[in-house]
């Protein structure tokens, strides 16, 4: 009778890789997880077990073991062979960094394994999902060694296992391989604004960190300039502050300043 459970199957999250579909930012700490936070805080808190993340460590992603993804470009199955080293338990449970999931839906995959080679969610093309998949882990470990992984396909790998296809409704798991992907995230599932993840997206474009951008002090302002000048001269104004900042060296917070002084003389006068 098989003694495992869910709950003593280690996990590896897949978090390398270049992201150059999607401008080379991290992708995986976009704030499109379920509950607004990052992709890869929520699969973390949605993995079995002791959690595997390999790729570059992220500060604010605690309680895992972090693995260095030892071949750049390798793919996603070298990223597996990776993450294998610190696999303590009989099964496995493997997913993206890059997506949406449940502890529900991982419990539901893990379970369906027990027994057999391994279970995967069956993607809406109808072919099973090998980094949302539950697999023995010497099985997964032998299909490996020869290459270690390197530029293999996690697919193939597994289908020649004895995998079980579990149902996931279509649109409960969803990849950011793409801007379109996350600005669909958003809209689809009444996630909020797509201004985090569009700021992303520009800061990336025009190689300014994203820690740089004052967004409440810039919110704050195009708002007071909207309702005491005219709405066109908002996004006029926040662009003069930041070409001020760039040509002059002057905080930002110098610069705001001023300008709310303005529309303070401005209101007076009215």
């Amino acid at each position: 009778m098989q003694s495992t459970q869910p709950g003593q199957i280690d996990s590896i999250v897949v978090a390398g890789g270049n992201a150059t579909r999607i401008g080379r930012i991290d992708k995986v700490m976009l704030p499109l997880g379920l509950n607004g936070s990052a992709l890869l805080k929520e699969v973390v808190a949605s993995c079995p077990g002791k959690v595997i993340v390999v790729g570059n460590a992220r500060t604010q992603i605690e309680n895992v073991t972090w693995v260095n993804d030892e071949v750049s470009g390798g793919g996603p199955a070298a990223g597996i062979w990776a993450g294998l080293k610190k696999v303590s338990s009989d099964y496995v449970f493997i997913s993206a960094g890059d997506q949406r999931i449940t502890s529900q839906q991982a419990m539901a995959i893990c379970q369906a394994a027990l027994g057999n080679d391994g279970a995967w969610a069956i993607r809406p093309d109808g072919q099973g999902q090998p980094l949302l998949a539950c697999v023995k882990t010497e099985a997964i470990r032998q299909l490996l060694k020869e290459t270690q992984g390197v530029n293999q396909s996690p697919l193939r790998l597994m289908q020649q296992l004895n995998m079980v296809g579990v149902s996931i409704a279509v649109g409960e798991v969803l990849d950011i391989d793409t801007w379109v992907d996350a600005i669909k995230a958003v809209k689809d599932n009444a996630m909020g604004e797509a201004t985090p993840v569009w700021l992303k997206q520009v800061a990336a474009i025009l190689e300014i960190p994203e820690a740089h951008i004052p967004v409440e002090d810039l919110l704050d302002l195009t708002r007071e300039v909207a309702h005491n000048v005219e709405r066109k001269s908002a996004p006029l104004t926040t662009f003069l502050i930041g070409l001020a900042a760039g040509k002059s060296g002057l905080d930002h917070k110098e610069l705001i300043e001023r300008v709310n002084l303005a529309v303070e003389i401005g209101r007076a006068h009215v």
